[in-house]
């Protein structure tokens, strides 16, 4: 090898970490390896079992580790709500992460490779794509870790979803360290505990609300007693407020109408 060569591949680097934002909706999708993605100061482990959904314009830092091929599947037509031009698309704002799924990686298969398919199969892999993704979000409860320990705190979780105990806490119900536990729902789920939690108590407050129960009835049945603090959080999660939600969801009386009314 020459020294010529030796320098120009000396010269082959790659940024520890990049930060931008794309005018249409990405599907961050790692071939190999993993990532973490940085959304509006929350951190996403992507690597592959899970992509990331990332709506048009949001600024986000990927950082890949060492060795790992990410990617960004770009779709001009969007990855949630409707794919109709004529129809209005839903206003998400924040990041999403789903479970890749056997029919998604053979979409990912053609979009990634464009030189080996025709444009007509380009366009349903991406037709495709969009409603794998909106099946997803219609079950927009994160995934159950794998490990049994963290599997048994993650239902509790979902049963309970008001009960306050810090990892620590959990850690000790199920005779294992809270830095243990931690490290389950990160390979598990690619969240962290802490996420994980807020994102199945959002969901659940989701549901609540989407069959006519009040926002703050919904809140405070989830765990939150701040009102500001779970519309902040319901925002981030859904692009839209929980009042908002609330008003396109079925009224269950008139109480149920006034205690959705005056939030978020």
């Amino acid at each position: 090898m020459t020294a010529t060569m030796n320098a120009s591949l000396g010269a082959v680097r790659l940024r520890d970490q990049t930060t931008h934002r794309h005018d249409v909706d990405e599907l961050t999708w790692v071939v190999d390896g993993s990532c973490t993605v940085e959304v509006d100061r929350q951190r996403w482990i992507v690597d592959t079992r899970q992509a990331l959904v990332i709506p048009a314009g949001v600024e986000h830092t990927v950082i890949p580790r060492p060795d790992s091929i990410v990617f960004p599947l770009l779709f001009p037509d969007g990855l949630s709500g409707p794919h109709d031009a004529d129809e209005e698309r839903p206003d998400v704002a924040s990041a999403r992460l789903i479970a890749r799924t056997p029919a998604l990686e053979l979409c990912a298969r053609a979009l990634l490779q464009p030189g080996l398919a025709e444009a007509s199969a380009l366009d349903a892999a991406r037709r495709a794509a969009h409603e794998l993704v909106v099946a997803a979000e219609a079950s927009d409860m994160p995934a159950l870790p794998a490990d049994s320990r963290a599997r048994t705190v993650a239902r509790a979780i979902l049963e309970h979803p008001a009960t306050h105990e810090s990892l620590d806490d959990w850690a000790a119900r199920v005779h294992t360290s809270g830095k243990t536990l931690q490290r389950h729902f990160v390979k598990d789920t690619g969240l962290s505990f802490q996420h994980w939690r807020v994102n199945a108590r959002l969901a659940l407050a989701r549901r609540r609300i989407e069959h006519g129960e009040g926002v703050l009835t919904a809140a405070r049945a989830v765990g939150y007693a701040n009102a500001s603090a779970f519309i902040a959080a319901f925002r981030r999660r859904y692009g839209v407020t929980p009042g908002t939600l609330a008003v396109r969801a079925p009224s269950r009386g008139t109480n149920a109408a006034r205690s959705r009314a005056p939030l978020g």
